[in-house]
């Protein structure tokens, strides 16, 4: 079973033998291929290293400029490092790695707060159990380092741990898990990290009666109400990244949960989570990238220990394996990662997917080419979590390259989560492939919507139709429909785009398309996209009489550090209505595209 309706139900069913051993790692499990020599340098650079500092002045930056990155950074930093000792500790037993390790504890154990201050009030209410992702995280790593290394820790350190772990977080559940938000978000990743991390940390944590068996119930129902939000398709919402994020939280608590009722309760039964592990599946964009609408990088990594666990307890297990043995995944920040893996791998036998609840399709020509073509579609409403203005948005990635791209995930800061958001062209429509009418686009909320009107098959072409009339405010539009047909009769396949758009009046009506590649030139509507491996052919068919400016995005920064530059193209004519027809060739070699 995946859900239970008492904590007397999970009392019934746990297995006492089974929590007088360690729950994460078991020794006959151990996978003989763990990084052990990369593990024991990393440590010992750490046991003489300076510990990062999450000083009082990051805190209060964040407030004053918004900027979130000084203080966040070593306080990840820091809880990295302290697992990292922890696994060190339980490979070799050297005393240096358990001295530093227990220093990095005692540290965080002093912290003010877990939390990140872009999750807090200004001024602190020191009377509030304040828990945000972050200090749930917190909170399931130390569960983890007692869980395994108990008989090590000195009695100051294992105590320190389990009164912290009571004192702000599972009393604070236990009273009223509804005093946090997150924990009826069912729409949110948040939901899923939190409720997981909570639930994780407890069993690790070995929470006493009352508080494990109400900490369960409240968690196991919350996050199968979360898993009810994943599409039929197993889609979520937010995108690989949250996805992953969500999952993965999630997925260590139900791992845990299935160990110490002996696979009494099983949250991985839930009919979604069986199949969602086909959503990193499709989206993957050879060689090492995803599709990456909303808030999500391009090169999102997965964590290995969801892969591990998707893989052992769901039907898609074998398509998993495949795209595991595709891509680097993010190693070494579990002690699950340290069990033997699955092996058995399957190519995916479906080439496209449409995943209705969100309104996305994927499709590629073939699983084998790593450089053949892949088109992205996505549809939705502009009232989504970490939305972005971008209904009717696509991706073109072939050659290894998204040559019609998203720019995916800017910088976190606090105006990027708050007013100025729709400011900012990672968010806003300047950002993405879309419609402009007198330089405006798509309105902002649930309200402005598209939609996947047809999809139709076939072994040369598929084309996906959209309506996204009613994504932009009704007093200019009547009617906007975009048609994106996906050739498959060639090597490197092609891309036809075809916007029709019906105003109320004449106005300024462009058809944007956003760049990523050195932009050549040939004529007035002929382009060149050049990439590493292969080029794009870009032809403006339509309108005849368009104007095409070439724009420029300068100095975007994105969430992972780095300022880019990026071009765009925009098809102009002033008129009520406009057809705009553009074709997208793929070609290695000149004599191709004649």
């Amino acid at each position: 079973m995946y859900n239970v309706s008492s904590p007397e139900e999970i009392n019934e069913v746990f297995s006492i033998e089974a929590l007088n051993k360690p729950i994460l790692l078991k020794e006959d499990e151990i996978r003989e291929d763990i990084p052990k020599d990369e593990i024991i340098s990393l440590c010992e650079k750490l046991v003489s290293a300076p510990m990062p500092e999450a000083k009082y002045s990051y805190f209060r930056e964040f407030y004053i400029t918004g900027n979130r990155t000084h203080y966040e950074t070593p306080h990840r930093l820091k809880r990295a490092n302290m697992y990292l000792l922890a696994m060190g500790t339980f490979l070799t037993g050297r005393e240096d790695f358990l001295l530093r390790l227990q220093d990095y504890i005692w540290d965080i154990c002093n912290e003010v707060t877990w939390c990140y201050p872009a999750h807090l009030p200004e001024e602190l209410n020191y009377n509030e159990p304040y828990i945000d992702l972050f200090a749930s995280m917190t909170a399931e790593q130390l569960a983890e380092i007692l869980d395994i290394l108990s008989d090590k820790l000195d009695r100051n350190i294992e105590e320190r741990i389990r009164y912290e772990l009571r004192r702000r977080i599972f009393i604070p559940f236990y009273e009223n898990p509804d005093r946090y938000w997150w924990a009826n978000a069912y729409w949110s990743n948040w939901c899923a990290v939190c409720c997981g991390a909570v639930g994780a940390s407890a069993i690790a944590g070995r929470v006493e009666e009352p508080y494990l068996s109400k900490i369960l119930l409240d968690v196991i129902q919350r996050l199968n109400r979360y898993l009810d939000y994943f599409d039929n398709e197993g889609g979520w919402v937010e995108g690989i990244g949250y996805w992953n994020f969500g999952l993965t939280h999630l997925s260590r608590f139900a791992d845990s949960l299935y160990r110490v009722t002996d696979g009494k309760i099983n949250i991985f039964e839930h009919p979604k989570l069986q199949i969602t592990g086909l959503f990193p599946v499709h989206c993957y964009l050879p060689p090492g990238g995803f599709v990456n609408f909303g808030d999500c990088s391009y090169e999102a990594k997965l964590n290995r220990d969801l892969v591990i666990l998707l893989s052992k307890y769901t039907k898609v297990g074998k398509e998993l394996n495949w795209l595991a043995s595709q891509i680097e995944m993010r190693e070494l920040e579990n002690f699950r990662c340290l069990r033997k893996e699955e092996k058995i791998l399957e190519t995916p036998k479906d080439t496209s997917m449409h995943f209705h609840g969100i309104d996305w399709i994927v499709t590629r020509k073939s699983w084998e080419d790593k450089l053949g073509p892949v088109l992205a579609v996505k549809a939705g409403n502009n009232g989504e979590p970490h939305n972005q203005l971008d209904v009717g948005h696509f991706i073109f990635h072939v050659y290894g390259q998204s040559f019609l791209h998203d720019l995916g995930a800017g910088i976190y800061t606090k105006d990027y989560f708050r007013e100025g958001r729709y400011k900012n062209p990672f968010c806003n429509a300047e950002g993405h492939s879309l419609i402009f009418i007198d330089g405006e686009s798509e309105g902002i909320g649930k309200d402005f919507e598209g939609k996947v009107v047809s999809y139709e098959v076939s072994n040369d072409k598929e084309v996906v139709v959209l309506d996204l009339t009613r994504a932009y405010p009704q007093k200019k539009v009547e009617k906007i429909t975009r048609k994106l047909q996906f050739l498959k009769n060639r090597r490197d396949g092609g891309l036809i785009l075809e916007d029709e758009v019906l105003l109320r009046d004449a106005g300024r009506i462009e058809s944007r398309i956003q760049i990523n590649g050195l932009l050549e030139r040939l004529g007035d509507k002929t382009f060149i996209i050049k990439g590493r491996y292969g080029n794009l052919f870009l032809e403006i068919k339509e309108p005849v009489d368009a104007a095409v400016e070439v724009g420029e995005l300068k100095g975007l920064e994105f969430h992972d550090g780095s300022i880019k530059d990026f071009n765009f193209l925009n098809i102009v004519i002033f008129s009520r209505e406009a057809r705009f027809y553009v074709i997208f060739t793929p070609f290695r070699e000149r004599n191709e595209i004649r």
